[in-house]
């Protein structure tokens, strides 16, 4: 099983016998809990020997939403992180994010997608929304019947005159204003943004697009993600 660790980064375990009911692990090693392990060193693969937990996070595990989107969430994180590296700080922003939509009622996407997008700041990639990569100008309002683009490659924005051959999404002013505030304040801050279906359907098939670009791959959670929120579409 894989975990994330303040002291340790992420890491990867055996939990001997721990889905047997009577096991003394059962119920302490659940998806997203925060808790206390005894490790016991190995040749191979090092043992959870013991856990205590400190915080449940049980409502990431008992509502379907709430489940949904820190799976996508922990999935990111996972993929964009190497064992055996701490980072305390990005300890200390993954635990936050996951005790904030374990408390909230009303949880949504724009909050995961903007944990995501600040999370990859943490890691050393910087999102640039204000100047082009080429020509270094502010990016303004585009010109009729244009859009800036993103570059994947560069993380980076480029305006209708810079253009280059790089895999890019193209971004409305609109799109670009949303995923500034998504940047600038915390996610609950993005979780009360109300959007357009237009401004909607930009912003996270943008924030998909640059996942799927820099994991060289589809997320596993991100079909299931897709079904939640298409269900919550039509109600």
């Amino acid at each position: 099983m894989r975990l994330f660790t303040r002291d340790y980064g992420k890491l990867t375990m055996r939990a001997i016998s721990a889905k047997k009911a009577t096991a003394k692990l059962a119920g302490h090693i659940e998806p997203f809990l925060y808790t206390d392990l005894f490790i016991a060193n190995s040749k191979t693969i090092d043992i959870i020997a013991g856990s205590n937990t400190i915080t449940a996070h049980a409502r990431l595990r008992q509502s379907l939403l709430h489940n949904t989107l820190a799976s996508f969430f922990v999935e990111v994180v996972d993929r964009f992180t190497e064992e055996r590296e701490p980072d305390p700080e990005l300890f200390d922003f993954v635990h936050d994010f996951l005790s904030w939509l374990n408390d909230t009622d009303q949880p949504n996407a724009l909050s995961a997608y903007a944990a995501i997008l600040q999370l990859f700041g943490l890691l050393g990639y910087h999102i640039e929304l204000f100047m082009c990569h080429q020509c270094h100008q502010p990016i303004r309002a585009a010109l009729e019947n244009e859009s800036s683009r993103f570059s994947f490659k560069m993380w980076n924005v480029e305006c209708a005159s810079c253009r280059t051959e790089d895999e890019a999404a193209t971004l409305s002013d609109e799109a670009i204003k949303v995923l500034r505030y998504m940047l600038s304040e915390r996610y609950h801050g993005a979780a009360r943004l109300q959007l357009s279906r237009v401004e909607w359907e930009e912003v996270d098939q943008f924030v998909r697009a640059l996942l799927r670009y820099h994991a060289n791959t589809d997320l596993k959670s991100e079909t299931v993600l897709l079904s939640i929120l298409a269900s919550l579409a039509s109600n």
